[in-house]
């Protein structure tokens, strides 16, 4: 009978072997993984850095067109220091404004030009074949021309038209593309439809970074419509005028003295208006009591819609300008510069958020003003443009100087015009459209729409 059969058993060599061969192949899938994970990681933070940087440089592309934007807004403002003098006054001109150096030229008008505007063509039919370009004016941000210079490369300047901004403002189903766009301070309409409106420009600025990367902006500006008084001198409440007995020194006169507006009343008053003594006043009517100012007209509303553009009068002549318990004070004050000759001013748009007594031989000014509060005005006063009172207005001429203003005045409350004191002083007011024109066009132009075209 056979023996129990002997269990064999691996050599110790043969299972060390095995083993090895095993553990060898386990530290190579390890090393494998470990080599692919090294590569992803260093390829994933290679591509979030491009990705990091791409986006840092869309940002600083997006910053720096917007840079162009602003400065052509600035310079689209008639008394800017550097204003553009030049500017479309037909829907095929166009102005550029360029960011150019000898190392890196400009000329968006060439199709060869790395910096050509392609966007024209898709905005003006016909494109550049059809335009007239005129003369290019170069970039005067600080650090224009160096290598710290903001890389905005051009800024477009247009008229806007419905067909360039794809816009029926006229709802009547036809884009134009020959007649302009205005804007009258509530809506927008073809120039022909509202010939009194104020051009609406098209500001189209191209950016390109070291990287290349490129970002094209576009916002529509205007000014703001200036205000059409109803009333040469205007008062919610009651007037009283007052002259000398034995001559005429007070004059009010609502008659344009540009000739551009009709002609208003030479003083109107919600409740009487009261005179006394010799005075020369005019206008269509020249006196209008009893009259209805509407919404638009009334003090506080013109104040509210104005002063958030304002410089506060405290800054404006720091000088001659001082708060004393809890008004304001000047003294012989310049609250802009007067035009004269071949000068043509600077208007100032100024605010006094509290009442304010001018007085002084030589108080002078150019704008719009805006007293919060009541205003009074004596001995010598020369000003030319809009001045508004939301309390009462009081004007006493003295012995040291006359008062003159062209433009228009209007209070809330009560008016007190005086001119009784002697016969070597006058007041003489006079509506000019035109001045208060001019103090509007002072103002920052406003942005109605922004857009990005590409990026």
């Amino acid at each position: 009978m056979p023996g129990p059969r002997k269990r064999e058993t691996p050599q110790p060599a043969e299972c060390f072997d095995s083993q090895s061969g095993i553990a060898l192949l386990l530290v190579l899938l390890i090393i494998l993984s470990l080599t692919a994970f090294s590569v992803s990681l260093v390829l994933f933070t290679q591509s979030g850095s491009q990705l990091t940087g791409t986006m840092a440089s869309r940002s600083q592309a997006y910053y720096a067109a917007l840079a162009g934007l602003e400065e052509a807004r600035g310079r689209l403002n008639p008394f800017a220091a550097d204003a553009l003098v030049t500017l479309p006054q037909q829907v095929n001109q166009v102005l550029y404004l360029v960011n150019s150096s000898s190392n890196d030229p400009v000329n968006p008008t060439n199709s060869s030009s790395s910096y050509y505007d392609y966007e024209y063509a898709r905005e003006f039919s016909g494109g550049f074949g059809g335009a007239q370009v005129l003369p290019s004016v170069a970039s005067d941000q600080p650090g224009a021309g160096t290598s710290y210079v903001i890389p905005y490369k051009w800024v477009r300047v247009t008229l806007k038209t419905e067909y360039a901004s794809k816009t029926d403002v006229n709802q009547d189903g036809i884009l134009n593309s020959s007649t302009p766009v205005n804007w009258d301070g509530t809506h927008q309409d073809l120039a022909t439809n509202m010939p009194n409106g104020l051009p609406v420009y098209m500001v189209t600025a191209l950016a390109v970074e070291p990287n290349g990367i490129r970002n094209m902006e576009q916002e529509e500006v205007v000014g703001t419509p200036p205000l059409v008084p109803d009333t040469g001198v205007g008062t919610v409440g009651s007037a009283s005028l007052t002259g000398l007995s034995g001559s005429t020194n007070l004059t009010l006169n609502g008659d344009d003295y540009c000739g551009s507006q009709p002609n208003l009343p030479g003083i109107a008053a919600g409740s009487a208006i009261t005179t006394s003594g010799l005075m020369n006043i005019q206008g269509s009517p020249p006196e209008q009591p009893s009259f209805s100012f509407p919404p638009s007209q009334m003090a506080p509303n013109i104040i509210q819609g104005l002063f958030p553009q304002a410089v506060p009068i405290l800054n404006a002549d720091p000088t001659h300008v001082a708060s004393v318990g809890g008004s304001f004070a000047g003294n012989n004050v310049v609250l802009g510069q007067l035009p004269g000759g071949s000068n043509p001013g600077q208007p100032a748009v100024i605010y006094a958020n509290q009442s304010l007594a001018i007085s002084g031989p030589t108080s002078s000014g150019y704008g719009i003003l805006l007293v919060n509060g009541n205003l009074s005005i004596t001995d010598g006063f020369l000003y030319e443009g809009l001045i508004v009172a939301s309390g009462t207005l009081t004007i006493t001429a003295s012995s040291a100087g006359h008062i003159r203003i062209h433009g228009s005045l209007t209070s809330f409350g009560s008016l007190s015009i005086n001119s009784s004191a002697s016969p070597s002083t006058s007041v003489r007011i006079h509506y000019d459209s035109c001045a208060i024109a001019n103090a509007f066009k002072s103002l920052p132009l406003g942005i109605r729409s922004f857009k990005q075209l590409s990026f």
